[in-house]
């Protein structure tokens, strides 16, 4: 089961069990006192056909003269249960003793956390029954889903051999010029995506490897500068090594530098900073107008790209721990900040 469908059986569950959790709660709390209630009462009556019969030795009587103006009384105590009754002697005390009425309460008590207990593994079997079942038809559209990207995925395979293919012969008959470079630059970025996207698909875990982060952004900064000659792309980067997946600190840098160059003024700047493990990707572009937004999935101020460049940051950041961070000025640029202290090698 993949991480989002567990979340999702997960709130399904929480939701089906909180709802019912809640009404039997007040069903077993209120049954608990209707049966304390009908044993006072079956106590109490008890009691007066013990005062009626005149002999009895099921419960303690005594003589209290202290009490005025009253004539027959009944009560229920925590510690107890007694009657007062008139008599010729004053009035007549008749109660349980304190010891058995304790003792039957803490039955009734334990006889409730019993049935609640046994209700609560019936509620929870039941959850899980519904939250499985309401998850039926969003995994059915879910593995549709899947089974038409990885057709899609599989499809790419065709033209993507026919560019490699294409491009060896152009190497053949024209060397390696810098519009073969970025072509066969571009082809191993969509290979790389191909990759993601299986991986993905398939849940499996992301193999970690030891990372020249320094290496990887001055090669980055020189890729980027090829294709676009008309910015000044810098980079000053210090010795910096982590342990993450090499495909998904590219695909993070890339989105990144590729928004501060596509998103930049002519003749603009893109400054790469690497040092004390926080990485800075300054440009001199157009500026973010909602900083709050721009996460979110589909989400884009301008007619350019999908929206979803940066929410694939985002969430890529999310899953190695990194902090991402970023400040716009509308009109002078964007600063983002990745901080890589805690995907540090160790």
């Amino acid at each position: 089961m993949k991480s989002y469908e567990k979340e999702s059986l997960l709130k399904s569950f929480v939701l089906f069990f909180s709802v019912q959790l809640l009404f039997l709660s007040i069903v077993i709390y209120q049954h608990y006192h209707k049966i304390v209630h009908e044993y006072d009462m079956h106590v109490g009556n008890k009691i007066m056909q013990c005062f009626m019969d005149k002999e009895c030795k099921d419960f303690q009587t005594t003589i209290v003269k202290d009490i005025k103006n009253r004539k027959f009384h009944t009560f229920y105590k925590d510690s107890g249960i007694y009657m007062l009754f008139n008599s010729s002697d004053g009035y007549v005390k008749m109660s349980m003793q304190k010891s058995e009425y304790q003792n039957k309460q803490e039955e009734i008590k334990e006889h409730a956390i019993l049935e609640y207990s046994l209700y609560l593994i019936v509620l929870v079997l039941e959850s899980l029954f519904f939250a499985l079942y309401a998850m039926r038809p969003i995994k059915r559209a879910l593995v549709l889903n899947e089974e038409f990207v990885k057709d899609i995925l599989h499809d790419f395979n065709t033209p993507l051999s026919a560019l490699k293919i294409n491009l060896k012969i152009l190497k053949k008959k024209f060397g390696n010029d810098d519009a073969i470079e970025r072509s066969d630059e571009a082809i191993k970025n969509i290979l790389s995506l191909q990759e993601n996207l299986h991986y993905y698909l398939s849940q499996s875990k992301l193999q970690n490897e030891k990372i020249d982060l320094d290496e990887l952004i001055n090669a980055r900064r020189k890729y980027f500068q090829s294709l676009f000659p008309s910015l000044t792309i810098t980079a000053d980067t210090q010795k910096t090594v982590i342990s993450a997946n090499r495909d998904v600190i590219i695909r993070i840098v890339d989105n990144i530098i590729s928004n501060a160059c596509k998103y930049n003024k002519k003749n603009g700047e893109v400054k790469l900073s690497l040092k004390d493990k926080l990485l800075v990707v300054q440009d001199s572009g157009i500026g973010i107008k909602n900083t709050k937004e721009i996460f979110k999935r589909h989400y884009k101020e301008t007619q350019r790209g999908l929206g979803i460049g940066l929410h694939i940051v985002k969430k890529l950041c999310d899953e190695l721990d990194i902090e991402l961070g970023v400040k716009s000025i509308l009109g002078s640029g964007t600063t983002f900040t990745l901080d890589f202290h805690k995907v540090m090698l160790k």
